[in-house]
């Protein structure tokens, strides 16, 4: 298979004239929905957006790749687009992207499609290529172009397979080890993941220096490498956006940074991975450009990951419970017990994998102590969390102990070593020391929202709320998300003080994508006609708790359109404080409202602020459209 098998000429536009990002994107989805290979375009056109609400496609060098895996793709395919004036696409280096390849996956893609879509990472890393391209007048003229650097590719390829399969028959002795050793992955695992690799392996070669790279892509591990390659290798350079394997660089010296990186500054990487001053990498301590709170707040949320689904069967089972058709039956005891013993993991889970992303299996034993000890002392989730960055810390040093002095017992040293020394070190650390400041300051934070006047929680509500839309995934909506998931988890499986704070959080994500819906069909006329496309689709997330269903809506003015939605966000916040509205669940939207504590005053909560976001939404499409006449 070839690129050419992947890109219609239907889904080729040249000499295009885009003012915007969000156009861009828009006219790229439209073009691959000419080749019929989406089953349902607007997911696809959501889920690029989404996806670009990560970290920019934008690669530099004029080049952007948007790209997406989504259900709304039936095949792969891809869309290309020329924009000569070129766009702001906030691109690594700062420049206007001028070559445009949207790249839409199905979730399960065949290797040989995704072997395609690597190969063209690789060929626009030519500066030849990319200038060609760009220059180029007509769309047959384009698909030759591609075609005959595609085929030069290929047999360098073959020819270089042959050069290493020759010299690996004729010296099965000879030393093949590498200067260095990599591994490159993005969430995707579809464009960066290649560029990145690619980039690093020009680099490597143009400085003199041997460099083998492990794609971990969509379709595996490719060119993984090999035990003897590592041993071998004076560095590592690990530049992804998603876990990999680490244990085996153990003792290697290592630099740890994103995928992006990867691409845009191969020749530092290098030359810090050779450093004499790199640090070596020793299990559960990441050595990459990140601070030291950003990977605390990794690790935390390790934890919340696991427990998010705990809460919200904890929380609906009790709710149901308290229902007064069924409480004080036995269906209500039967629901209440299961959602009270359910409830009973949370602390344990979440201490367990904290650690566990601190030190992997070795401490999940001492991170379960921890949260029970937390569970105990009455410490609530500050203890569970504090206890579970302990147990992590006390499993990492009772591991580099046994690898240095007890090697070649690793059978009772996993068994036994590991889980009572780290349990027992542990729960001392927990009873002695943090149960009791975690637990004055726990209780502290209970009182506080169970004791502020109104006009306190309102404000608390407010900033929470407008923290939810303030960057759509990014730290702030993260932050307030995890606020309100924890403070839950606290209370539950009562409807306690945390609820009123995941409630405040819920609404602030629920309002924007309902305010852009319920604008855009209340006041057609100043909407394009692929916003009102979206109308229903954003009132549906938004009913579900998807923020990111207002994304479309936000090309007409970005900053204007975001500061809408805080506002919006805010108010949504701030009024469910007000009415005290408690939710039992950290997601779920309407599924979950009817169990909800004051579901009218939620109700109206959601509504009012909805007809805020509304009427700004319009204000602001209105002006932008006077503006532009």
């Amino acid at each position: 298979m070839h690129i050419c098998d992947l890109l219609d000429p239907r889904a080729i536009s040249l000499g295009c004239s885009i003012k915007t990002k969000e156009q861009a994107i828009n006219m790229l989805v439209d073009l691959v929905s000419n080749t019929d290979c989406l089953s349902d375009k607007e997911r696809f056109r959501t889920a690029v957006f989404e996806r670009e609400q990560k970290v920019s496609t934008g690669l530099g060098a004029g080049v952007a790749i948007p790209h997406a895996k989504s259900a709304g793709v039936k095949r792969p395919a891809l869309a290309a687009m020329v924009v000569p004036e070129g766009v702001d696409f906030e691109s690594l280096d700062g420049q206007p992207s001028k070559l445009f390849f949207l790249i839409a996956s199905p979730h399960q893609a065949s290797d040989a499609h995704l072997d395609v879509l690597a190969r063209l990472s690789t060929l626009l890393v030519s500066e030849e290529f990319r200038d060609t391209l760009i220059n180029c007048q007509s769309v047959d003229s384009f698909l030759k172009i591609i075609n005959t650097a595609e085929k030069n590719e290929i047999e360098k390829d073959k020819k270089q397979e042959i050069i290493e399969e020759e010299q690996k028959e004729n010296s099965d002795s000879a030393d093949h080890s590498y200067t260095l050793v990599a591994v490159t992955a993005c969430p995707a695992g579809l464009s960066h993941t290649y560029m990145a690799a690619e980039a690093l392996e020009n680099k490597a070669k143009e400085m003199g220096i041997t460099i083998k790279v492990e794609t971990d892509g969509a379709a595996g591990n490719r060119n993984r490498l090999l035990p003897e390659d590592i041993a071998k290798s004076k560095g590592v350079i690990v530049a992804a956006d998603r876990i990999v394997d680490m244990d085996r660089f153990i003792g290697k010296p290592l630099v740890r940074v994103g995928v992006v990186d990867g691409v845009r500054r191969p020749q530092e990487l290098i030359e810090q991975a050779l450093d004499p001053k790199c640090p070596r990498y020793q299990t559960g301590v990441i050595n990459s450009s990140s601070s030291f709170f950003m990977r605390l707040y990794r690790h935390l949320m390790s934890g919340m990951t696991y427990i998010m689904p705990i809460v919200a069967c904890a929380g609906i089972l009790s709710a149901l419970a308290r229902f007064e058709l069924i409480q004080g039956t036995q269906i209500g005891f039967f629901l209440d017990r299961i959602g009270y013993s359910v409830g009973t993991l949370l602390f344990p889970i979440l201490s367990a994998f904290i650690a566990f992303s601190i030190r992997g299996r070795t401490a999940l034993v001492a991170g379960f102590a921890g949260g029970v000890m937390a569970d105990l002392g009455s410490s609530g989730v500050i203890g569970a969390v504090i206890n579970g960055f302990i147990a992590g810390g006390v499993s990492l040093l009772v591991t580099n102990f046994a690898s240095k002095f007890l090697r070649g017992h690793d059978a009772i040293v996993g068994l036994l070593l590991y889980p009572v020394t780290g349990s027992l070190f542990t729960s001392a650390i927990a009873l002695f020391f943090t149960n009791i400041p975690a637990e004055l300051l726990n209780t502290y934070i209970q009182n506080f929202i169970q004791e502020s006047p109104t006009s306190i929680l309102v404000v608390v509500g407010a900033i929470l709320g407008g923290m939810m839309s303030a960057d759509m995934g990014g730290p702030f909506n993260k932050v307030a998300y995890a606020v309100g998931v924890l403070l839950l988890a606290d209370c539950i499986p009562e409807l306690g003080p945390g609820g009123l704070i995941m409630a405040s959080v819920m609404a602030g994500g629920m309002v924007p994508p309902l305010a852009a819906g319920i604008s855009s069909a209340l006041i057609p006329q100043v909407y394009s006609d692929s916003e009102k496309k979206h109308a229903l689709s954003a009132i549906g997330k938004g009913c579900v708790f998807i923020t990111e269903g207002v994304i479309p809506f936000l090309s007409v003015d970005m900053l204007k359109m975001k500061i809408a939605c805080i506002i919006s966000s805010a108010t949504a916040g701030a009024l469910s404080m007000y009415f005290r509205s408690s939710a039992c669940a950290p997601h779920g939207g309407i599924f979950v409202i009817p169990l909800f504590e004051n579901v009218i005053g939620y109700t109206i909560a959601l509504g009012i602020a909805s007809t805020v976001g509304a009427f700004l939404f319009a204000l602001i499409h209105l002006y932008h459209q006077k503006k532009e006449k």
